[in-house]
């Protein structure tokens, strides 16, 4: 099982499930310190999407925006996320996650308008190389 964050950013779970109020996400391989760090920013919480291991979309998990820390037993790190209860504090949130959904996504069409410039470019180059080879 899979989980993806707002910023495009797969991660591999053993265990996502939402248990007394509150989704646990059970990681392995991964540190207490790169899990905190991902997910004490809130605006990447906002929605969390489940896939599968192929990355085929399940469910989406909207919402869990409040870290409350990571337990450790054996191997296993759960990390351990809650709803936020302050309006303003859930609309700020909603916010930025905007802003970094869309910055990924000017990142992917910076990125494709760059191929396709180096692609017109190419064929500018063999138009040319024919009206060479055509002696006109």
């Amino acid at each position: 099982m899979k989980i993806k964050l707002i910023d495009g950013s797969v991660y591999d779970v053993v265990r996502a499930e939402v248990t007394n109020g509150r989704l646990e996400l059970d990681f392995q391989n991964k540190t207490a310190e790169e899990l905190q760090d991902t997910f004490s920013v809130p605006a990447l919480l906002t929605n969390i999407e489940l896939l599968t291991d192929t990355e085929d979309k399940t469910g989406d998990v909207p919402g869990w925006t409040v870290y409350g820390g990571v337990m450790t037993l054996g191997d296993i790190k759960t990390v351990i996320l809650t709803k936020s209860v302050n309006v303003t504090e859930q609309r700020l949130a909603d916010a930025e996650a905007n802003a970094i959904a869309a910055n990924s996504v000017a990142e992917v069409a910076k990125t494709m308008s760059s191929e396709t410039a180096t692609q017109v470019t190419d064929l500018q180059m063999a138009i040319c190389e024919l009206y060479e080879g055509m002696e006109v």
